[in-house]
């Protein structure tokens, strides 16, 4: 699909791709999601895609319940991987799809690659298991990379190891098939990869990156955000989709010679070294320019950015001693920049954001501190919307009322937040990115 590049070719390509944001189904219906999913294959080649992604579990669905109710249902048939081929040789259009996969060592929570031949060239298997998915699946290995397309599925993408260690290694898309979750119901609620990471992924790994995801709900226990999005390599998004309707999402990417990720070679710790668990907050304020800090008097603040930096904390009342590092301008681009001060044993990554090449600041600093767990306040010029705080869990928990006005940002900062490294149940962040650290060099 797409041609290897030279070395010396700098010259992109276009690319139209599709994304078929499907209707959730249980797994008694599975053999519905299967037709509905087809049918969007179908749609993607009447608005001629050179390829689609559909989500994770799309046939038989990605809450099992159990391997056993997982094995009848793919025993029930009708055989996904055969109908799936025939869509991709029939139309001359790459399929990337969610199965999932009984192998010798278990299911398989898969993004199936089928090349416009039809021909299976990868199965890529989940490797950051999510929560409860943990029950039925086993752990997938390096994530595979087909005509320049390198392939993650869902929780994936929280790890910025799994879409560095593929643009490493030559890939020039990053394609998810995934399964956003949201504790409410869109509106209201949302996933962080929808809202801001996935376009973050794209940005670092100067990368075009496609994700595909479900709306509705799944056997009870599951309800999808929607959001399927095309994303450029700037982090600017080309088209998404709504977050109630199933559809099919096209648009037209320009995909490059090779990555270019903002990547600036720091080490990270062989070891990290997470933060005391403690009771406790710290309060932490961000000031727009030095004339407020006689304005701080009384406020008992332990942590204080402004525009030059980290400034001493002024008279807090049995002041908490925090663990805290500085990054300026475009380095926090770099994930690795944060993921090293984290690792570190930081609660606190400072981010003075006085000129950066991008205007999404703020879904970097968010990206930077729900993947670390740490809080993330960031000073930036008033023209770009002023200063604002971020909490581990990604959320923006202060920002000021009006950029053009002097203001001092401040928030009560829960030390406990940033000492746990868990994204989820059984989810650990640290142990997820040793393990594809230490994978990517075997």
């Amino acid at each position: 699909m797409l041609a290897a590049a030279r070395d010396d070719d700098r010259m992109t390509s276009r690319l139209r791709v599709a994304c078929g944001q499907v209707e959730a189904r249980d797994l008694d219906d599975a053999a519905l999601a299967l037709d509905e999913a087809l049918a969007m294959c179908d749609a993607a080649a009447g608005v001629e895609a050179d390829l689609i992604v559909l989500p994770e579990g799309t046939y038989p669905g990605y809450v099992m319940g159990s391997v056993e109710a997982a094995r009848e249902a793919l025993a029930r048939g009708p055989d996904a991987e055969a109908a799936f081929a025939a869509k991709a040789a029939r139309y001359g259009m790459a399929i990337v799809v969610g199965l999932v996969v009984d192998s010798p060592a278990g299911l398989l929570n898969a993004a199936v690659h089928f090349d416009a031949t039809g021909a299976v060239r990868a199965r890529t298997a989940k490797r950051f298991l999510w929560h409860f998915d943990r029950s039925w699946f086993v752990p997938g290995g390096a994530t595979s990379i087909v005509d320049g397309v390198g392939t993650l599925v869902c929780a994936d993408g929280r790890l910025p190891e799994i879409t560095a260690d593929l643009a490493a290694r030559g890939a020039r898309v990053l394609v998810n098939s995934t399964a956003w979750v949201t504790p409410c119901a869109p509106p209201e609620g949302s996933n962080p990869q929808a809202e801001f990471l996935w376009r973050v992924r794209a940005l670092e790994s100067g990368l075009p990156a496609i994700a595909a995801t479900k709306v509705g709900t799944e056997a009870g226990v599951c309800t999808y955000s929607g959001g399927s999005q095309i994303v450029a390599a700037d982090g600017r998004i080309v088209a998404v989709a709504s977050t109630n309707d199933a559809e099919v999402l096209v648009g037209e990417i320009d995909v490059p010679a090779r990555a270019t990720p903002h990547h600036t070679g720091v080490e990270l710790p062989a070891q990290p070294v997470a933060p005391v668990l403690r009771a406790g907050h710290a309060y932490c304020v961000v000031v727009s320019d030095g004339s407020l800090l006689g304005a701080l008097q009384g406020h008992g603040a332990d942590l204080v950015v402004g525009p030059d930096g980290l400034v001493d904390a002024l008279d807090a009342v049995d002041a908490v001693g925090v663990t805290v590092e500085c990054v300026h301008d475009d380095a926090m681009l770099d994930p690795f920049v944060a993921r090293a001060a984290a690792m570190r044993g930081c609660e606190f990554v400072a981010w003075v954001a006085s000129e950066t090449g991008t205007p999404f600041v703020e879904a970097i600093a968010r990206a930077r501190a729900m993947e670390n767990r740490v809080f993330v306040p960031v000073w930036r010029p008033a023209g770009a919307g002023g200063p604002f705080i971020v909490a581990p869990s990604g959320r923006v928990v202060a920002r000021t009322p009006d950029a053009a006005r002097p203001y001092a940002v401040g928030a009560p900062c829960l030390l406990a937040e940033a000492a746990t490294k868990q994204m989820a149940p059984g989810t650990d962040a640290w142990a997820g990115a040793l393990e594809i650290r230490t994978t990517s060099r075997t």
